[in-house]
């Protein structure tokens, strides 16, 4: 995984051909997506008890989020140059709305609550930010409420006192297991979600409690437009 991705950060460098520039951001993504789908059927495949149907039909759910988000990350992204800077919180919020009506059912509602401030940052970065929000909401829609009651998920981007910025997704479910060290335990999604934090030289923190489970992006400001160099 931090192969892909250290070839992916040299597939964003910017291009000055916007059609090459497209491409390279399309072979990024689908380098990356392929990826992560064989790591999900090597896993699978070292299980020594069967997949059931419940968790087949959910691991197929999250490669067509994954596959989702992408495609509309390019929709959104398709206008604004590599080398270029762009809001955040309007893609956060459409990336969102998609995987709510991809991943929830009748069975389990989800809400989604967005809070914070409007934050600027650089076209190169958004995608490995939705990226993180999407392996977060597979996540919390397979562990969050095991008995399928309502789960609130809530988003929010601001700027702290020293200058980052900081992006915060938490969830209203039961947390972590209390022997589970999020900095190396999990699976495919907390690996995905870990290398992707350090793809964009920032700072994860994830925080468990009956409460619930957050996790909190905080990137340097060198990284963000006018950042200043640490």
């Amino acid at each position: 995984m931090d192969a892909i991705l250290r070839n992916s950060d040299m597939l964003d460098r910017p291009i000055s051909d916007p059609v090459a520039e497209a491409n390279h951001r399309i072979a990024n993504s689908l380098t990356l997506l392929v990826s992560m789908v064989r790591m999900q059927a090597n896993a699978a495949g070292r299980r020594p008890e069967p997949v059931s149907p419940a968790e087949h039909q959910m691991a197929l759910q999250g490669i067509a989020a994954r596959i989702g988000t992408i495609g509309q990350l390019h929709r959104l992204l398709s206008h604004i140059p590599a080398d270029g800077c762009t809001s955040l919180q309007p893609h956060l919020k459409e990336v969102s709305a998609a995987l709510v009506s991809a991943l929830s059912s009748p069975e389990q509602h989800v809400r989604v609550e967005h809070r914070g401030q409007d934050c600027l940052v650089l076209t190169r970065q958004v995608q490995p930010i939705v990226l993180i929000l999407c392996e977060v909401f597979i996540n919390a829609m397979k562990y969050a409420h095991p008995s399928g009651v309502p789960l609130v998920i809530e988003v929010e981007c601001f700027s702290s006192a020293d200058g980052r910025l900081v992006v915060l997704i938490r969830d209203d479910g039961i947390g972590l297991p209390e022997s589970f060290d999020p900095a190396k335990d999990g699976g495919l999604g907390l690996r995905v979600i870990r290398s992707l934090a350090g793809e964009l030289g920032g700072e994860l923190a994830i925080e468990s409690s009956s409460l619930g489970l957050s996790f909190r992006l905080s990137l340097p400001a060198s990284a963000m437009p006018g950042g200043k160099l640490s």
